[in-house]
């Protein structure tokens, strides 16, 4: 039967993988105010991750269109072959061939699977434009920076370096701290 064949083509789901890559990527967007020259060195790395998890979500989405397609018609197929095994007259009506396809198990799940690999290229879609975003907000935040935007508080303005180092450095640490934090809370969870 041909049935066997659509099915090697394979479940295109959102496997637990992509939901963690995912997140990982989304984790990548947000801009370290205090480590913008760090930032401006891996935003092009940051975007062609992005850019080639979103290219691989996108052909899993469009591999999973082809296998509804390849599913109604191998299903057409084999109702045409033999209807009256799928309780249809001898000389089945196009319509009645329709209704038999799109109420089958393989053809819903066929469908279904599409429905989530072009959710996740979607989602994808949006945190490349995301990143893109992030590349605007990089150079943004680097020209604010450039024009002492960031050196108007009190202890820069009175020159004290030291203490505006301190202070960054201090800041620093405590985004560490948090993102530590997190993270054990990550793994606690599972």
């Amino acid at each position: 039967m041909r049935l066997r064949n659509a099915r090697e083509i394979g479940r295109m789901v959102m496997t637990d993988e992509d939901k963690q890559m995912l997140a990982y990527f989304r984790d990548k967007l947000p801009i370290d105010l205090y480590e913008l020259e760090k930032e401006c060195s891996q935003q092009s790395i940051v975007y062609d991750e992005i850019g080639s998890w979103v290219s691989e979500v996108k052909a899993k989405a469009k591999t999973a269109k082809e296998h509804v397609e390849y599913t109604k018609a191998d299903l057409s197929l084999t109702i045409r072959e033999n209807p009256t095994s799928y309780g249809l007259k001898e000389k089945p009506t196009e319509s009645s061939i329709t209704v038999v396809i799109t109420v089958d198990e393989s053809y819903r799940q066929a469908f279904k699977d599409y429905i989530e690999a072009d959710n996740l290229a979607n989602k994808a879609s949006v945190l490349l434009t995301s990143a893109e975003q992030r590349k605007s907000g990089v150079r943004d935040l680097v020209r604010l920076y450039v024009n002492d935007y960031f050196s108007k508080t009190d202890a820069l303005s009175q020159g004290d370096w030291k203490h505006a180092e301190a202070a960054i450095i201090e800041a620093r640490d405590k985004k560490a701290a948090e993102e530590e934090a997190r993270r054990s809370d990550n793994v606690e969870e599972e």
